[in-house]
């Protein structure tokens, strides 16, 4: 066999195979061989047909066969020799395949994950800040207030609306070239839900009022709304109190004040050692250029359209009101930043040496089980298994040993949240 191996930019490569006959005349006559036995060939039964004529009425099988499995293990062998990992399927560009003497050239585009050069010197030893920050009363109030929120009574009421009032409206909408639309919506007034122009009219007037506003839309285009105040509620929020406390799970307030707290110091630990990832990652990838391979920039892409409209869907927006290509657009960037920082934190792992065992595997498994499966363990594996996820929990495994070992290796600085704002305000 020989071939050539040939670089198109960061992450592609293209290679081009001439298999003469000593090494494929024998993969051919086994594919025909095995065609052979349930070919339907004029003038000779089931299985009779020599490899001549199998070759003459199925050379378009054959050549399937042989691209699905001798070449792609040929190209495999390649890919092993060369040290390059594949991340995506082959692209065939080109294929030649002469039957009759037996010889085959095939020219195919790899995709490969990306060379990085990187160094310890790169990642050892990088100042990073911690904020040492305290939970005060005033963050559980916070906390507090938004389950009040979340238990609020809308009252109607006889007066002129106010800001942080419930009103429903009926509209109507003209735009010119379009049929009126009519319709009828609730929003908060302040919470900028629909048009200021409209909020603006609907201010100090009372349940009743009829008015009219001209709204901007895309592309320089107006809109004309009539629209109707059919009602006008003012928020009653719940007093916090031993009854309210148990609408959520607590025996009394200061459980819930309790809980709510601890809470709070497990998110604010969290959101220290998150700072302290980004500041670690940030600070090698203005050093290092990893570059981003398409495919695995595609699959990012859908994962993070998918999980912001999941979390749309909490708030009542079906997927069908989104325009995906404008999300795509949104998540785009930060996609293309956390492929960069899982590349990059397999390189770490490579040259720190950093394994997953197969108990770290076993760890993280019983980990998803308990979040999802109710502590089962063989459910969530078979689960995993099934859909072909154990590889990605295996390199999530890796990446963040990868990731704690960066921190280990940084010279982390704790300052207090006064410090960080003096700057700001000696800016301002």
């Amino acid at each position: 066999m020989n071939y050539q191996i040939e670089k198109k930019g960061d992450v592609f490569y293209a290679l081009n195979f001439r298999f003469e006959p000593e090494d494929i005349r024998g993969e051919i006559e086994k594919v025909c061989t095995e065609i052979g036995k349930t070919a339907k060939v004029p003038g000779f039964r089931p299985g009779k047909a020599p490899v001549n004529i199998i070759k003459k009425y199925y050379r378009e099988t054959i050549r399937e066969h042989l691209m699905a499995g001798f070449v792609l293990e040929k190209v495999k062998e390649v890919l092993e020799k060369e040290n390059l990992n594949l991340v995506s399927e082959p692209a065939v560009e080109d294929v030649s395949l002469d039957l009759d003497g037996n010889a085959m050239e095939v020219s195919i585009v790899v995709e490969v994950k990306p060379e990085i050069e990187l160094s310890r010197e790169d990642y050892a030893g990088i100042k990073v800040r911690k904020t040492a920050r305290e939970i005060t009363d005033a963050d559980v109030d916070k906390v507090v207030e938004g389950l009040r929120n979340q238990a609020v009574v809308w009252k109607e009421v006889d007066r002129e609306a106010r800001a942080g009032d419930l009103v429903e409206l009926e509209y109507t909408t003209t735009t010119e070239g379009k049929e009126p639309q009519k319709g009828t919506t609730s929003i908060v007034l302040g919470q900028k839900q629909l048009w200021q122009e409209i909020e603006e009219n609907i201010l100090g007037k009372k349940a009743g009022y009829t008015g009219t506003a001209v709204v901007k839309l895309s592309e320089g285009k107006e809109a004309k709304v009539d629209f109707t105040v059919k009602s006008i509620k003012e928020k009653e929020l719940p007093e916090v109190n031993d009854e309210f406390a148990k609408r959520f799970g607590f025996e009394s307030v200061d459980e819930m004040r309790k809980k709510i707290r601890e809470d709070l110091e497990v998110a604010e630990e969290t959101k220290k050692q998150e700072e302290i990832e980004e500041q670690i990652v940030s600070t090698i990838l203005k050093k290092v250029k990893v570059p981003v391979p398409p495919s695995l920039l595609a699959l990012e892409v859908r994962a993070q359209v998918e999980a912001q409209l999941s979390n749309l869907a909490r708030f009542g927006i079906a997927p069908s009101q989104v325009n995906p290509e404008t999300l795509s657009q949104i998540v785009g960037p930060l996609a293309e930043k956390t492929v960069k920082v899982k590349l990059l934190l397999e390189k770490v792992a490579e040259l720190e040496d950093i394994k997953v065992s197969d108990e770290d595997v076993e760890q993280e498994v019983q980990r998803l089980a308990d979040t999802a499966f109710n502590g089962d363990y063989v459910k969530a594996r078979q689960s995993l298994e099934s859909k072909g996820l154990m590889n990605m929990v295996r390199l999530d495994i890796l990446r963040q040993k990868a990731l704690d070992r960066l921190i280990e290796l940084a010279e982390i600085e704790t300052v207090s949240e006064e410090s960080q704002r003096e700057p700001e305000q000696e800016q301002g």
